[in-house]
């Protein structure tokens, strides 16, 4: 039972000397004040995320790269500054160890160093940027990682508790969803908001009266289909969905700025972009005519 308080005392003093949240707020004013901004100036062109090439293994802009030290060594020794590589550096002690090479500290900052290695190098808790390990680019690796590049797998839709309900195999995926959170789906819409939200959703325009009239008279299962179908085929399909890609792409028609010109030709990538959804173009070859496309057979005659 003794092992185990001293132990776990143990720990804890470990935790408290890692963790910024255990130092005093005079100590963390004094790092702030005091060191921070003398590490920015004389450190971290050498010894940080930002610099060009790391000097030493070394980093000097967060606690942890401190206490881990660089090439030769841990920088400090917690409370010990005599014992300290980092205090030797800048004192000039070693001939082969001075830091900053452009000139020795004043005795101020110096002092500053000491008291801070002193207090145990108190640093607020905050993330390192750029501490990730950076590692070379590994297609193949990114590949197994990424769920975009995982091969199809046939799914069976899972079993749910209202079995009427499901009207395709998606519905059952969204129903074992539902009754897994305990809700109720929705009652299902009147003919009029269906054939509503098919119009807004596919072209962006209601239906006329003339048409939501058919749809109602049209007693068929497959009414609803006919209108979706319908709808798909219209030019208009392309205008409402091709308005997204071209969000995308930052289309405009104007330069913008403050010389806000037209640009006349542009139209030409607009009506481009409207045939494609409208022909129902696939994505891989959409993307493809973007990058390539003076160099691929065209998709039709240019007569």
């Amino acid at each position: 039972m003794f092992i185990r308080f001293f132990l776990g005392l143990g720990l804890a003093s470990v935790s408290m000397v890692l963790s910024g949240a255990e130092f005093a707020a005079t100590d963390l004013e004094f790092f702030e004040k005091k060191i921070r901004p003398l590490l920015a100036e004389n450190c971290f062109k050498c010894h940080s995320a930002k610099a060009k090439k790391l000097k030493g293994g070394l980093r000097l802009d967060y606690r942890a790269g401190v206490l881990k030290g660089g090439d030769s060594g841990p920088a400090v020794q917690l409370g010990k500054p005599e014992m300290s590589r980092l205090v030797e550096a800048i004192n000039y002690d070693n001939v082969d160890l001075e830091m900053p090479p452009s000139g020795k500290l004043s005795a101020a900052h110096i002092a500053d160093l000491n008291e801070w290695v002193k207090r145990g190098v108190p640093w607020p808790n905050e993330a390192a940027a750029g501490n990730e390990v950076k590692e070379k680019f590994n297609l193949a690796k990114r590949k197994a990682a990424h769920w975009a590049w995982q091969p199809l797998k046939k799914q069976v839709p899972p079993r749910v508790k209202q079995a009427n309900w499901p009207t395709s195999p998606i519905d059952n995926f969204i129903l074992a969803k539902l009754e897994e959170a305990k809700l109720k789906p929705a009652t299902e819409a009147a003919k009029r908001t269906l054939i509503r939200r098919a119009y807004f959703d596919l072209i962006g325009l209601p239906p006329t009266p003339g048409q939501i009239d058919t749809y109602l008279k049209d007693n068929s299962p497959e009414a609803l289909t006919r209108v979706v179908d319908g709808l798909l085929a219209s030019p208009h399909f392309g205008e409402r969905w091709g308005r997204h890609w071209l969000d995308l792409m930052r289309y405009a028609e104007t330069f913008g700025h403050e010389f806000d010109f037209a640009n006349q030709e542009v139209w030409r990538y607009r009506d481009y972009v409207i045939r494609a959804f409208n022909e129902d173009v696939p994505f891989d070859r959409l993307i493809l005519e973007h990058v390539a496309g003076d160099q691929i057979a065209p998709r039709y005659s240019r007569e």
